[in-house]
């Protein structure tokens, strides 16, 4: 999807989160080539492979929406700042959003 940037691992981590369905978007592939050197299988040069969808659904894949981010307005985030301190948090009191 063009919001998410794949490099960043933040991005990616929320859109697993938000636009995966274990259940339904995940595949595995069993006996597949891997590194001889890789000793976590059972078997010498063959292992598992894990894919995961977490992209956003095509209309058919799903009733719901998924993976849209809320976004507070310009004017909510600018209050927020402002108040920052007053509320007693930790931060500096610079956008965060």
């Amino acid at each position: 999807d063009d919001d998410i940037d794949a490099r960043d691992w933040k991005d990616v981590m929320w859109a697993i989160s938000t636009r995966m369905d274990p259940a339904r978007d995940i595949t595995v592939i069993e006996n597949t080539p891997i590194d001889y050197l890789d000793f976590a299988s059972p078997v010498s040069g063959l292992g598992g492979k894990l894919g995961m969808d977490a992209t956003n659904k095509l209309p058919g894949e799903s009733d719901r929406e998924w993976g849209t981010k809320i976004r507070m307005t310009d004017a909510m985030v600018e209050e927020v700042t402002a108040k920052w301190a007053d509320y007693g948090l930790p931060g500096s009191g610079k956008p965060i959003w």
